[in-house]
Order: C-alpha cells, then structure tokens, then sequence
C-alpha cells in the first residue's frame, strides 16, 4: 500500500492522544452528602475510574472513537495500491443529423433512436473514460469538449435536432480522428442509418470505429431535383424541371404540384398547375412545367402530396428573376466554333474583336480573350481560353499532350450540367490558381479550369483551346452549356445564384452601398452578414429549406431558394455495413499500471462507525 500524502499520518499519535486523555482525565465532582451509598456504587467506579494515571478500563466507546479517528487520518492521507487494468478510452461519438435522420419509424424518427444509442454509449464509460459529442450532417460540429461528466453528454444529446442537408459523413470522421489522433487508447462511434457513400483514404490510424445502424424503412418518394431555364428558342416562357423518384420496392402515384407565392402577403399559394406522376418501384419521372416569363422576381414552391417516411424532401423552392440580355466581347483572330458556342443562347448579344482591335471592356458584361490577351487589364469580367494577363485567376505552367479532366466541382455554376464525358485535348496547359481563386476542374496534371473573384472583377481561366483542332469538346452537349454558365456567371446572371442546395455556401453580389446585410430565413430567425470590402459577401447558414431574403441599406434586397434535392438523402434505405475506412470492432483499451485509491471506501467506513458509536452510546447500561 502507499500514500500520496503520507505526512497526514502523524495526525494519527495527537488524535489518539487527545481522545485517550479525555478517558483519563479525573472529573471534578462537587460533594453532597446522601443517606446511603448503595444506590451510587456506579457513580464511585467512575470517580475511581477517572483517577489520574490509573489502569483504564475496556470501553467499546473509547475502541470505536480510537477506530473513527484512524480511519480518518488514513483517508486524508489518500491510500493507493497499483495494479494492472485498461487505461482509460477517448471516445468520438459521430452522430448523424443530416435531413434522412428525421425520418419515422413508428412513433419515433431515426434522430430518437440515435440519442437512445448515443446514451448507451454514454453509459458504457469507464472512470477512466473521455468522451466528446459531434454532429454530422452539411458540416460536422463538435457539441461538447472531451469530458468524463456523463450528465453533460445526455445534455448535449438530448439537445440534438436533424437539419434539412446531406451527410458529410467524410468530414465528420477526419474530424473524429484528427481529436484522437495523439491518444493511445481511442474509438470512433458512428451512429447513423448509413445513408452516405464509402469513406476511404481517411487516416485512422489505429483508432476502432463502431457503426451504430439506426432505421428499418425504406418507404420514401422524394423531389430529387428541381431547376428552371428561361426558354432557349427565344420565346419568352420559363420551363421548370422536377424529377421525382421513388425510393421504395412497391409502385407509387402521387401529384406534382406548382404554386405562386407571395412572401410578405397574407394571400395564400395560388395554384399554378399539377401533374400526376406515377413511379414504379426504384423508377423516377422528369417533368416539366412551363410558365410565361415573369416581368419581376417571383417565387415558386413544388410540393408532392406523398405519404412517405420522410417530409423534407416532398416540397422544394424557386426564386425566378426576369431575363437580363448579356453583352458579350468575344476578342479572337478566328474561331467559328467559339463563336456559334456562345450564339446558342438568344439571351447573349455578342460582338467579335481582333485581338489588335481590343481597347477596353467598358460597355460590355463579360469579355472572352481566345488564345492571347493583353499583359494588363483594369477590372472586368474574363473568360481567359488558354491565355492569361494580371487578371487571370490561374498562371499558366507546362503544356502537356493527350490530356482529359478526372475531377470537376459540380457544387460551381459554371460546372452545373456540363458533362466533359471522355472527352480529351490533344494538349493542355496545367495551372497555378491564384490565391483569391479555386479549381473548378483537374486534368492529369494539375489544374484545367480556374475561377475567382476578387473587388470588381470576376474571372475564369481554361488550360485548354475551345476549338475542334485541340479535342472534340465543341461537338458535345455539354459546350454550349458551359460557354453559357461560363458567361452568365462572369456578368453576375446566373440563375443559379437564386438557388443552392441546403448546406452549401451561397455568395451574395451586394454593392458597397448596401451596409451590413440581414438575411432573414424560412424558419423567421434572422442572421447580420458583413459585407467585406472586397468581393461578394459568403452565407453560409443555409440549413433549411424555403426561401432566404436578404435585405440591406439603399433598399437592397435579394431572394434566394436552399433545397434538398439529394439522391443519397432521399434514400432512406437503411445500409447496415457502410465503409468506413476499414471498420473495426471491439474493446478499445491498453494493459496499464492503474492506481486505486482507498480513501472513499474508508470515508464510507467512517461514516459507518461513526453512526454505530452513536447509537453504542445512546444505549449505554449501567450494571450495579
């Protein structure tokens, strides 16, 4: 046995000392005289007793006060022995919030039965035990630091709500081994019904991961896309595009309803149209919606009245801003295929330049240089197709042969709906992205298309020609639609800047004028965002579905739509067994030299004693 405070057992000769003192102690008694002694032969035996120095007698009480005063001093001075044992875990509870955790089961959502696994994990923690919460969904978020205190961890569960976003799984885990890294003896938790795609390539180390399955039902028909185009025939319609599938093994038939909405107004949804669909089982139906071209910003909400497990993808929203005509420079010696590229939409007004000919972009929304540019430019928008100036968001680096694009950021604008397919270019040039710029799309060797933004200038870069000599690129589908993104987002009318999916960031273009802006949400919570002196200003709180509005000084106010519209949300089929960088189970733990103290069994000891000297005392005999 040893001690962390052996010193505190000297206390133990003054205690006993004092306590043996008090039992030898002779009494000072007042003389009284009584007619007879018999009735006090007791009280003569104490006065003999109590004598100084003489022989004590056997007293349970004097023995029990002795033991309570030992106990005591042998407690303070905290007693411990060593042995072996685990050491102590630190566990990563991962619980998924994401928008199919809201799904029902019963009388309860798949979020319920993940905080009824949370707290059997919470209750299967050790003394020795660290534990720290985190929330995956468009985001992974710590909710609690590492702690033993269990009743803070039920909190924290207790205290957890789905958002309408996708699972970010990935980031989540990366983020549960980054914490636990440095620890010996660790374990990631990862409550979920699995509805996100294998996690490779993930540094675990030789941190355990634990997959908790939550959900049984798989009975859901979901929006899984929706999106709307000003009519490309010069027409003056918008078609709104919805496709809605059926994630479940059995036919279903609902309806695709259209309505109007009037934020602000007390007047309800108008109808505009609706369509029935039916679905065979695993099936989907496109459908398309066309409407007149409104004259101003309106907004549009598309329900389906299916009975389904899962409510937060059966409506999704649209913010539909008039048509603006863009005015295009297109500054080339000859490239004919550029050229009808861009004429293929009727909202663009295009004029043609030699690059000798170019002065200035004032009078024009985007500027597209082909294969050269000057060295300088002022600030503008620029489409820069295999060249670069001060402008370009990319510096150019080696030219490399028979080239093609392996990874593309489809969240962009310029990237939604372009489909590079196995298209490949007979040479391209890798880039450098600028620091105020990102990578849109990678080819072997390094970057191939670039954006950024920074003051007033928007900018794009290609390492490759748009031309049939380099690749065959000009004859797919997907180069009209990329030259069109391309120059609607370089002159700030994208439509996609009315829209993103919940959970991803959306830039807001407000002039310096604007001030502070307030965005208000569909829930009625309102959030202030600092518009920055430099660039469009990021909100990134875009949780929920419905529509946003944005406000601030000079009267400006801006809409914009977040929806679900996920694949791999809206399939709630429960996946038992998901990847997770090589799951491993099991007790996680390492044989270390543990110490055990004593002292709380000897304060329990003491309080034990301590109640039998009281009642040996109340229930003291005197025998004559």
């Amino acid at each position: 046995m040893h001690f962390f405070n052996p010193t505190n057992l000297i206390w133990l000769i003054p205690a006993s000392g004092s306590i043996v003192l008090m039992y030898i102690l002779k009494l000072r008694r007042r003389d009284v005289v009584v007619s007879s002694t018999f009735l006090w032969r007791q009280v003569i035996r104490d006065v003999q007793a109590n004598a100084p120095f003489q022989k004590l007698r056997k007293n349970l009480l004097l023995f029990l006060q002795l033991l309570a005063v030992a106990f005591l001093v042998f407690a303070l001075s905290r007693p411990f022995w060593r042995g072996k044992g685990i050491g102590g875990r630190s566990v990563v509870i991962v619980v998924d919030t994401s928008a199919s955790m809201g799904a029902r089961e019963g009388n309860e959502t798949r979020l319920d039965q993940a905080r009824q696994q949370a707290g059997v994990v919470v209750d299967s923690m050790r003394p020795e035990d660290q534990m720290i919460l985190l929330t995956a969904a468009a985001r992974p978020a710590a909710i609690t630091g590492f702690t033993g205190d269990k009743g803070e961890l039920a909190r924290a569960i207790g205290s957890l709500k789905t958002r309408d976003t996708g699972t970010n799984m990935r980031d989540a885990v990366n983020l549960a081994a980054a914490l636990v890294a440095t620890r010996e003896a660790s374990q990631i938790d990862v409550i979920s019904d699995g509805a996100f795609g294998p996690i490779t390539n993930v540094n675990l180390a030789k941190t355990h991961v634990v997959f908790h399955q939550v959900g049984k039902s798989r009975h859901n028909i979901g929006i899984a896309a929706v999106d709307f185009r000003h009519g490309l025939s010069g027409e003056k319609k918008v078609e709104v595009f919805v496709t809605v599938h059926n994630f479940d093994t059995v036919p279903q038939t609902c309806n695709a309803e259209l309505y109007l909405e009037r934020p602000g107004t007390k007047q309800p949804p108008e109808l505009l149209d609706a369509h029935e669909v039916k679905l065979p089982p695993d099936g989907e139906s496109p459908d398309i919606f066309d409407l007149p071209e409104p004259s101003e910003a309106v907004t549009l909400r598309v329900k389906i009245d299916a009975k389904d497990d899962l409510a937060a993808d059966n409506e999704a929203s649209l913010v539909i801003t008039p048509r603006k005509l863009v005015k295009a420079l297109l500054v080339t010696d000859e490239n004919v295929f550029l050229q009808t590229g861009i004429l293929v939409d009727p909202n663009v007004e295009l004029n043609v330049a030699k690059p000798g000919g170019f002065t200035k972009p004032d009078g024009y929304d985007a500027v597209v240089f082909d294969g050269a540019a000057p060295k300088t430019l002022p600030d503008g928008n620029y489409l820069f197709v295999n060249c670069s100036s001060n402008q370009s968001p990319a510096t150019p680096g080696a030219e490399i042969e028979n080239q093609g694009l392996v990874d593309t950021n489809r969240n962009h604008p310029v990237m939604r709906y372009v489909d590079f397919g196995n298209v490949r270019w007979t040479s391209m040039r890798s880039g450098k992205p600028a620091g105020w710029a990102q990578e849109l799309a990678s080819s072997e060797s390094g970057a191939a298309i670039v954006a950024g933004e920074k003051g007033q200038t928007r900018a794009l870069w290609t390492g490759f020609n748009l031309d049939l000599a380099h690749g065959k690129f000009p004859f797919t589908v997907g180069f009209p639609i990329f030259i069109s993104n391309a120059l609607r987002w370089l002159s700030h009318n994208d439509e996609s800047a009315t829209q993103t999916r919940t959970g991803i960031p959306l830039t807001i273009d407000a002039p310096a004028t604007a001030g502070r802006l307030t965005v208000l949400k569909p829930d009625g919570s309102q959030r202030s965002l600092a518009l920055p002196s430099r660039g469009p200003a990021v909100f990134d709180d875009t949780d929920e579905i419905g529509v946003y509005t944005v406000t601030g000084d000079g009267g400006f106010q801006r809409q914009f739509a977040a929806n679900l519209a996920d694949y791999a949300e809206s399939d709630i089929t429960p996946h038992r067994n998901p990847e997770i960088g090589g799951t491993m189970t099991g007790q996680v733990g390492r044989q270390v030299t543990v110490t055990r103290e004593i002292w709380p069994w000897l304060a329990v000891l003491l309080l034990g004693l301590l109640a039998f000297e009281w009642y040996a005392f109340h229930r003291r005999v005197y025998v004559s």
